[in-house]
């Protein structure tokens, strides 16, 4: 019998071996059609500094909110102070329990404005129509609660321009970051949607809305994230760009045609509500056959806070697992249909089989490690097994550092994030594999607004 177990723990933990292996591979891959891509994008990117006015259509920027008093302030001062010819701000107040909405009214000194109608989409009742008597391009939308994709729907039914983006209440917008999204439409009728580059806020001086100066975060918790988004954006969303097999623009920071995002319905009352959307985006366009280019802009920069507490982390990387799943579910018959592109016979199959399925084979690999080390005691194929798993994720860490580490100019911010780099496999990785499994798990609860802790940025 203790050779039946030995054996099937071998057994396994080859077949765990082999994933290791095909999913490095692919990262690899992912990898490095990314760092090609974005050396040509950064060309690009310096060579057209400057967006003719002529070309540069009006935008409505969409910032729904949910109990974000602490942060609201912040991030509409920076949206305001865009380098941009013209666009509005509408916020969407989806029914908050504290302060948010007086904060704005007393800020920017809001007065009641005479509803357009009802738009095309629909969401929970709005309340009240109001905009502010010192920045008549900021509007606010008071609704009953909805939930964040029943909010987006009221700013877009509210929303008078052709490109909307979409910010997160507590995010923080370079100066030129619209111009540098918007950029990406006037070069290429067939863009329907652009994402910014996401970095975290924590560590960073703020003044006002604005950031003076990039910094990483007091906490461990926090430089992981550093790295994970560093990492996310080099190879998860500028490697499948290329073929147009991007799947996510991020909920913090993406622009539409604000026409596709109404013919398609709008946003979809779902965790995941921007990969569902980016997804909705490729089906829909595939089957009419129009042309259709999702991409992500290099220079375009939003800061956003993170979560540094196990807690709110924890919360967080549960409810996106979950967004993932159920977005991934709504569009299985997308996956290895050649109409699709690469989305459907590339893009998807890998994030079912790596970033869905991906943590429980991680989990079985930790335990069957465990069990291995028990029955058969250190060993060169134990050693391998943990290489694998330690190196799976070490090299695309330290290679997007080294290419995108640039944002951070203080000499001690890289050893810091190089550290972070050493540490996450064996610390931060085991915990997401397991709260990722835990999402799989909790699949049927209802969907709902995250509460995350935030702090005040100035």
């Amino acid at each position: 019998m203790n050779d039946f177990w030995t054996q099937a723990v071998l057994v396994t933990g080859l077949l765990v071996l082999v994933y290791y292996f095909v999913t490095l591979a692919v990262n690899l891959a992912v990898l490095w059609a990314s760092l090609g891509l974005v050396g040509r994008k950064m060309r690009v990117a310096s060579a057209h500094i400057d967006l003719p006015e002529e070309r540069a259509e009006p935008v409505s920027v969409l910032v729904p909110a949910f109990n974000e008093e602490v942060t609201i302030l912040d991030t509409v001062r920076a949206l305001l102070r865009q380098d941009y010819p013209q666009f509005e701000v509408i916020v969407v107040n989806d029914g908050s329990r504290d302060g948010t909405l007086e904060l704005l009214r007393r800020e920017f000194d809001l007065e009641p404005l005479d509803p357009a109608g009802e738009g095309p989409l629909p969401c929970a009742p709005v309340r009240e129509l109001l905009i502010s008597g010192s920045h008549r391009n900021l509007i606010v939308v008071d609704k009953e609660n909805g939930g964040k994709a029943d909010a987006l729907n009221a700013g877009l039914n509210t929303a008078r321009f052709p490109l909307v983006c979409c910010v997160d209440a507590d995010g923080l917008l370079a100066p030129d970051a619209l111009k540098k999204l918007a950029c990406q439409f006037a070069r290429d009728e067939r863009v329907v949607a652009a994402g910014g580059v996401v970095r975290p806020l924590n560590g960073c001086e703020v003044s006002q809305g604005e950031v003076l100066q990039a910094g990483v975060p007091a906490t461990l918790t926090g430089r992981v994230q550093v790295v994970e988004y560093l990492r996310a954006f080099l190879s998860g969303r500028f490697g499948w760009e290329t073929g147009n097999g991007l799947l996510i623009v991020s909920g913090d920071f993406g622009m539409f045609r604000k026409q596709v995002l109404l013919d398609i319905g709008g946003y979809a009352d779902s965790l995941g509500e921007d990969m569902e959307l980016t997804l909705r985006i490729h089906h829909r366009l595939a089957d009419e056959k129009a042309p259709c280019r999702v991409i992500t802009a290099v220079d375009a920069l939003c800061w956003t806070q993170v979560p540094e507490t196990l807690r709110d982390l924890k919360a967080q990387r549960v409810r996106w697992h979950r967004g993932l799943a159920d977005a991934l579910w709504r569009h299985r018959g997308m996956v290895l249909r050649p109409r699709y592109g690469t989305v459907g016979m590339a893009a998807l199959p890998v994030f079912w089989a790596i970033e869905l399925l991906g943590p429980v084979v991680e989990l079985a690999g930790y335990g069957l490690l465990a069990a291995f080390l028990v029955t058969q005691g250190p060993s060169a194929t134990a050693l391998l097994v943990f290489a694998m798993a330690y190196l799976h994720g070490l090299t695309q860490s330290l290679t997007a550092l080294v290419t995108e580490g640039r944002t951070y100019p203080s000499p001690e911010d890289p050893l810091l994030l190089a550290g972070a780099c050493l540490l996450e496999p064996v610390l931060y990785r085991p915990l997401l594999a397991l709260w990722r499994c835990e999402a799989l798990l909790t699949m049927k609860r209802r969907p709902r607004w995250g509460t995350v802790s935030r702090s005040r940025l100035s």
